[in-house]
């Protein structure tokens, strides 16, 4: 005897599943990696731009004379 577990609608499909919070945690960790992984490649690509930037930035604030 194989015994079919009763079928679910697609609202109760939909509602379980926004009640399940088993793996919430271990998914905010992965997205807050993710976000950390985007963010550390942009600045990987665009580090030149910034660093040029911001000694630029650095000379003029320290160069800056009271008139």
């Amino acid at each position: 005897m194989n015994a079919r577990p009763p079928e679910r609608t697609l609202g109760q499909a939909l509602r379980a599943f926004h009640e399940d919070e088993d793996g919430m945690e271990a998914l905010q960790v992965v997205i807050i990696v993710a976000i950390a992984a985007v963010v550390l490649g942009l600045l990987k690509i665009f580090w030149p731009e910034i660093k040029s930037w911001t000694r630029a930035a650095v000379k003029n604030l320290t160069s800056w004379k009271e008139p």
